[in-house]
């Protein structure tokens, strides 16, 4: 009996949070830039209205209010 040979395939951490990270963004559709400061984008899909866009911005400067 012959036996082919095994080939395995190692990904690194990185590159499973970056294939995953496509995953999603496929999954999402379009999306918009929204500029927190002058440094700091966040992508949000581009279904949403105004006012969801306007919610999601203060939630991120909440939880992330020593970088803001």
């Amino acid at each position: 009996m012959k036996k082919g040979n095994v080939m395995r395939e190692f990904v690194s951490s990185s590159q499973v949070m970056e294939n995953a990270i496509k995953e999603y963004k496929k999954s999402v559709g379009k999306v918009v830039l929204v500029a927190i400061t002058p440094r700091t984008t966040i992508e949000l899909p581009a279904h949403l209205t105004q006012a969801e866009i306007d919610a999601r911005v203060e939630v991120y400067k909440k939880l992330h209010s020593s970088k803001v």
